[in-house]
């Protein structure tokens, strides 16, 4: 279980067939007492690339990818395209 999650960070979730679906975090709803991780949180999330929203539980989140490590993927990959 992945326990830092924020909105705006792109994660990868396992669907009933075990395929892992990517979207962007757009809500959290937090049910562990005090606010801390838990596996009964839902998360909603806005799928790519069709943009339908459809919220998970904290359990089925397979990978977290923050903003920062995206930013510095697409410049590593846009400078290598540039020769």
């Amino acid at each position: 279980m992945i326990k830092t999650i924020r909105v705006g960070d792109v994660v990868g979730f396992r669907t009933f067939s075990k395929a892992i679906r990517y979207g962007e975090v757009t809500g959290l709803l937090v049910r562990g007492e005090g606010g801390r991780p838990s596996r009964r949180d839902e998360i909603s999330i806005r799928l790519k690339p069709d943009s339908r929203v459809v919220m998970v539980q904290r359990w089925r989140i397979a990978e977290r990818y923050d903003q920062k490590r995206l930013a510095s993927a697409n410049n590593r990959h846009n400078s290598d395209s540039e020769v």
